[in-house]
């Protein structure tokens, strides 16, 4: 018998918080060391990234939960034997916002079952702010319901543009934020893509357009989730699902989501 939800959300929140006070204990104590990757160019990991990871699949661990777990640095472990349960794990999604002291970081965990992402839980530990979602349930900050912004117009909405790499709908990503920028002059990037999620699923931004050419399995399944559940639209940049992890994450409300896919088709 599978791990109900509500067992899995406890696990994935209470292994979210513990991974992010210590990312706190150490962003305030300010020493880290830091090593490159080589997944893309500029990719760093951190003795933070490791030590939350740790916390986090220690948690897990001692769940006792049948899983698989995917992480960013410590890539696939088993626990228990076969269950078509997967935490997908981002110990710390904003590594060199972290390692630059840029306070906009984040743990983020979704859990998925038969590949379908049922969980998704993101802590953000300068704010204390713990988005919950489970699928079908709607989306929480701390306990408390959230949505999406009700803005229907790009001129009136606050956006975020984030590109990783160029993928064959997004193949001039610049092109593309330039054309946001002439609908609004409001268009940030966090260098947190958890973050990105959560702003819009918390109403705090309209819309966003996090371009990929493949999303890693530990990136965006927690907050596409919660976005979704707060009653945003979420698709691939071609509006397809988003769940099959395939090209860039567009989210907003149903109005902004479809100006969004008509600046990105250059329509």
């Amino acid at each position: 018998m599978l791990a109900s939800e509500l067992k899995l959300l406890e696990v994935a929140s209470t292994a979210a918080e513990e991974g992010g006070k210590e990312l706190l204990r150490l962003f305030r104590k300010n020493k880290l060391s830091i090593r490159r990757k080589f997944d893309y160019p500029g990719s760093i990991v951190t003795n933070a990234d490791l030590k939350s990871e740790r916390l986090i699949l220690s948690r897990i661990r001692r769940s006792r939960i049948p899983s698989t777990v995917v992480s960013e640095e410590e890539g696939r472990v088993k626990f228990g034997g076969y269950s078509p349960i997967v935490w997908a794990v981002d110990p710390l999604d904003g590594t060199l916002n972290f390692s630059k002291h840029v306070p906009c970081f984040a743990v983020s965990i979704a859990v998925l079952v038969r590949d379908i992402p049922m969980v998704g839980v993101i802590y953000n530990p300068i704010l204390d702010d713990l988005l919950t979602a489970s699928r079908g349930q709607g989306a929480y900050l701390n306990g408390r319901r959230i949505h999406v912004s009700a803005t229907r117009s790009l001129h009136n909405s606050s956006l975020i543009f984030e590109w990783w790499n160029r993928e064959p709908r997004i193949p001039n990503p610049l092109a593309v934020e330039r054309r946001l920028y002439g609908f609004t002059r409001s268009v940030r990037s966090t260098g947190s893509v958890a973050m990105n999620l959560c702003s819009v699923a918390s109403g705090r931004f309209d819309g966003c357009i996090t371009v990929f050419k493949k999303s890693p399995l530990w990136e965006i399944p927690a907050g596409c989730l919660i976005a979704q559940e707060a009653g945003g639209r979420v698709t691939n940049s071609s509006g397809g699902p988003w769940e099959n992890f395939a090209g860039s994450v567009v989210v907003a409300g149903e109005a902004v989501h479809r100006k969004l896919m008509s600046v990105i088709s250059g329509k």
